[in-house]
């Protein structure tokens, strides 16, 4: 299958779409019934995003990767406003991740995290750009200092551990002095010490995760259903509970209103009890096709510009996933990240599509031709 990358990508991408579609219906319905909403409510939204994120997914696609690179300073610019814009939005859940347009929920940090990779591709995909000039350098590396703090705020450590680690690949892979890479990392080190010492909501997380590391299953949890510790509990359950082959379609027990969002963060722990240990080998397969398929095409990139594009969108679609996985096994601390193409949420999915797009547009625009490869030898 990895002979034809694109194909791989667009067979896991929908196929996960639609998988993701049947399991949110499946696990959602008490949730979405003690809202007072239809048990079909989050299947039907989720759905319409679907559409929308392929046909976004369909014209990133078609169009020149160049064309949205020339294009990145803007969208990174509008991104860090957004993200600054949101600080200011009344808080939901204790953070401020939302923007809301109408009937729309948009999530800014979503947005720049795309926007960054495009705009590091652009940058240090450009050969007249000196990567040893600290003068032109520093002014980069502010930009996404700035954007990391602003997600810092909101508070998320996942994010910005998430875009931090992305983008620390990416410099690494263009050649950049790697003393910038260690010094950027203690900044990042110190803005994660003093987001989890000076703030309730992120220590809180981090405590929940010492605890459950030390006793996953411990009876006397926080009566607090939001706690850490408690979802970290019901999670384990609730992939315990599925065994090989699971309790069937629609046959789980604790996505009544036991396992806390089991649509959105922990859908891999409701989907697991009810597919059972085969549909994770499932679900992870197609997720490892993917990440094989971004890499290939990134390889057969042209350019510097491709291969930063397509290695940077692909690893961070590939990071998150990963991290979602073992926020579900109990491995890492609650982030709230949505397992890509799989989750319910539509700012995850369409920017995921959009990214995808624009790794396909890699590999349309950008790939080495064989047929000159052939001639020429």
């Amino acid at each position: 299958m990895l002979k034809s990358p694109e194909k791989a990508i667009m067979i896991s991408v929908v196929l996960l779409m639609a998988t993701g579609l049947v399991f949110i219906y499946s696990v959602s319905g008490p949730y979405s019934q003690s809202k007072g909403l239809s048990v079909w409510y989050y299947f039907l939204r989720q759905g319409i995003w679907a559409g929308l994120a392929l046909v976004v997914l369909f014209i990133c696609s078609t169009l020149n990767y160049r064309k949205f690179l020339r294009l990145s300073p803007v969208f990174l610019v509008g991104s860090l406003l957004l993200l600054l814009v949101v600080l200011f939005t009344p808080a939901i859940n204790n953070v401020h991740r939302w923007l809301r347009f109408g009937f729309l929920w948009v999530q800014p940090s979503e947005i720049f995290k795309i926007s960054l990779l495009m705009y590091l591709a652009y940058s240090f995909g450009n050969k007249k750009m000196n990567l040893k000039d600290g003068k032109k350098l520093w002014p980069k590396l502010v930009i996404i200092g700035i954007g990391l703090l602003l997600i810092a705020k909101e508070p998320d450590l996942g994010t910005m551990m998430l875009v931090f680690l992305t983008t620390a690949l990416v410099l690494f892979i263009a050649g950049i002095d790697i003393r910038y890479l260690l010094v950027a990392g203690v900044m990042v080190m110190v803005i994660g010490c003093v987001m989890v010492f000076g703030f309730g909501y992120e220590k809180d997380r981090l405590n929940d995760y010492i605890s459950s590391l030390k006793d996953p299953l411990r009876t006397d949890i926080p009566a607090s259903r939001s706690g850490g510790y408690y979802q970290t509990r019901q999670s384990l359950i609730s992939i315990g509970s599925g065994g090989l082959a699971g309790r069937g379609l629609g046959g789980g027990c604790q996505k009544n209103l036991f396992l806390p969002a089991p649509h959105t963060d922990f859908i891999l722990s409701a989907s697991a009890e009810e597919g059972g240990f085969l549909f994770c080998l499932y679900l992870l397969s197609l997720m490892l096709i993917f990440s094989m398929g971004t890499l290939k095409i990134a390889t057969m990139a042209v350019d510097l510009e491709g291969f930063l594009l397509a290695a940077g969108l692909g690893s961070i679609i590939t990071f998150q996933a990963v991290i979602n996985i073992g926020v579900a096994l109990g491995l890492l601390p609650i982030t709230g990240m949505t397992l890509p193409f799989f989750s319910y949420g539509g700012s995850s999915l369409v920017i995921c599509s959009a990214a995808t797009g624009m790794i396909l547009s890699v590999a349309r625009y950008g790939r080495i031709p064989k047929v000159r490869f052939i001639k020429a030898l």
